[in-house]
């Protein structure tokens, strides 16, 4: 395929970037510090295919600190560590939990997994969608919990984190399929909560949603991949919030949300990015 070693590249610095946040995690540590580590190290190797999502607990994606936030780990905490790298555009996609300093959600993290793993067994071209998302269900129920039907995974193009095909996390009817030489990540999300999520605030994580001459230095600095509020601060400095407001009342740029689990439920997820070939698929992020 087009871009392959780019693609392979980004993966692997994507994998090593969630080591070293796995490895570096602990209790009293802030999140905005974990966010950093992470994220620099990223950069002195690819770009920043997204600000490193740090969701806890019922928080189940799109949260990142801002610049000046002041949460801390606690003991007890199940953080869900989200991150991307990316090549020249091609992007390497992964995650997985950890529960910090106790184990009373050890078989969810299990659950999130083992989902994972049977649909990389099951990815290859021509297979539906639906019928992953199903193993994904399968998978989950078994250990007594349920996937978060309203997050899935997603086809990954070119600065494109979200390409168009979603691959759910249960049996949605759909007859899509997976073609040889798309590039996807797969993601369950297992809850012992309601297994649907709901909007919770501004988690932020910004996207451009119009282009203009007022954001021209966004767009030269993250093209159309989502960035963060702290980020900004090598633009705008002090003036950053201002500018928040101002581009967000004119519709330049939107928020992504917090998305937490309705009934508060606590979330595991896991993820990787696979390429999907004629008999099977590489896991580029392992």
């Amino acid at each position: 395929m087009e871009n392959y070693e780019e693609y392979k590249e980004a993966g692997r610095i994507a994998r090593d970037a969630l080591k070293l946040g796995i490895k570096n995690i602990k209790e009293g540590k802030s999140y905005l510090e974990l966010a950093e580590e992470i994220e620099e190290y990223i950069k002195r190797k690819a770009g920043l295919a997204f600000p490193v999502n740090i969701s806890v607990n019922s928080t189940a994606a799109h949260y990142t600190p801002a610049k000046h936030d002041e949460l801390v780990f606690e003991k007890g905490d199940v953080v869900k560590i989200d991150v991307g790298a990316h090549v020249n555009g091609c992007i390497g996609d992964t995650a997985r939990t950890v529960e910090i300093g106790t184990k009373k959600y050890e078989k969810l993290i299990e659950s999130a997994e083992k989902a994972l793993e049977e649909a990389i067994k099951m990815a290859r071209d021509g297979v539906k969608v639906s019928e992953i998302g199903k193993k994904i269900e399968e998978c989950i129920a078994k250990y007594g919990f349920k996937p978060v039907k309203n997050l899935q995974g997603h086809s990954l193009e070119r600065y494109n984190l979200h390409a168009g095909l979603s691959i759910p996390n249960f049996d949605n009817k759909s007859q899509k399929k997976l073609k040889a030489g798309q590039v996807v990540a797969i993601e369950p999300f297992a809850t012992d909560g309601a297994g649907i999520v709901v909007d919770a605030g501004i988690g932020n994580i910004y996207r451009i949603a119009k282009n203009s001459p007022f954001i021209s230095q966004i767009r030269k600095k993250f093209s159309s991949l989502p960035f963060a509020e702290r980020w900004l601060y090598e633009i705008y400095g002090e003036k950053t919030q201002s500018k928040l407001i101002f581009f967000i009342r004119r519709g330049l740029i939107v928020p992504y949300y917090k998305l937490v689990d309705m009934q508060g439920g606590i979330v595991a997820q896991a993820e990787h990015t696979l390429l999907i070939k004629e008999d099977g698929c590489e896991v580029l992020t392992i």
